[in-house]
């Protein structure tokens, strides 16, 4: 429980250094796509996610994009604070790779399972969708290994 929550937030990571790099790997993978979301004209969910461009009057796609573009701008809070974590207190990451798996778990299951965008109304893969899985388990595996004590 230590090595989860320490009693001191510090800039010293003792689990093994891939579990460090792994990390800091999804942190730009997860910026990157954070900024698309964000910044893309249609938030990357036509051109990326391949959801299908929705038609009517007033266009309903300007809302689907808005949610979109907030979203990426969750993500991309939440991936500063990792970075902060990164740079300054690398004795959280343990507790990042939770966070994170938890988002992802929770995107797999409720909220697919409830909205659906990405179930029905696509033209093609979804890579945020379809990689969930390989995402979940790599997190899985490596939140594990960053409890370990370095040796």
């Amino acid at each position: 429980m230590k090595r989860f929550l320490p009693p001191v937030a510090d800039n010293h990571f003792h689990g093994p250094k891939i579990a460090l790099y792994f990390f800091i790997f999804f942190m730009v993978v997860n910026t990157a796509r954070s900024l698309i979301h964000l910044l893309a004209e249609d938030a990357g969910l036509n051109s990326i996610a391949n959801i299908i461009v929705f038609e009517g009057d007033p266009d309903p796609n300007k809302v689907v994009y808005l949610f979109g573009s907030l979203w990426g701008q969750m993500q991309l809070l939440c991936c500063l604070m990792s970075w902060i974590v990164i740079f300054k207190y690398k004795s959280l990451i343990p507790l990042m790779y939770f966070i994170w798996l938890l988002e992802w778990i929770l995107r797999e299951t409720i909220i697919k399972f409830q909205h659906g965008l990405d179930l029905i109304y696509k033209t093609g893969p979804t890579p945020g969708s379809d990689y969930a899985p390989f995402v979940i388990g790599f997190l899985l595996i490596f939140f594990i290994i960053s409890l370990k004590e370095r040796t």
